[in-house]
């Protein structure tokens, strides 16, 4: 398998991920609740972040067809990748949430940090130097 068609396979992926574990939230948000009380208010905030995490699906789904072309799309999935396990360490710390959430994190953010860098990487190591003359000039 060539490298644009992994790459290209592993969007696809991410973009049914992201659609599926969207769906998941937005109807059954005490999922990710583990022992802390389920308030209206934190169940509409998560349905919320379901309905986020399901539109990353749509721009993952755009990249999965031109990785290299759609690479703004996949380096703001890789941004919150990195600031969702932050942000989780963050409130670990605090004591305000359980270290049971780095599954969350794990699954929905960790996983893909790797894929998404080395597509990153491909994207930007493929734009030659008269692409990015062009660019400058136009």
């Amino acid at each position: 398998m060539s490298k644009i068609k992994l790459a290209k396979l592993i969007m696809l992926l991410a973009a049914i991920y992201n659609a599926v574990w969207g769906i998941v939230i937005s109807i059954y948000p005490k999922i990710i609740l583990f022992d802390y009380p389920a308030t209206p208010f934190t169940l509409i905030l998560l349905r919320c972040i379901g309905m986020l995490v399901g539109t990353y699906a749509i721009a993952y789904y755009f990249a999965s067809r031109d990785p290299v072309r759609y690479w703004p799309l996949i380096l703001v999935g890789f941004i919150g990748k990195v600031l969702g396990p932050i942000g989780s360490l963050y409130y670990i710390v605090i004591g305000e949430l359980t270290p049971k959430f780095l599954y969350v994190n794990l699954l929905n953010d960790l996983i893909w940090l790797v894929p998404f860098g080395w597509i990153l990487w491909m994207a930007l190591q493929s734009e030659s130097p008269e692409d990015r003359k062009a660019e400058r000039s136009a």
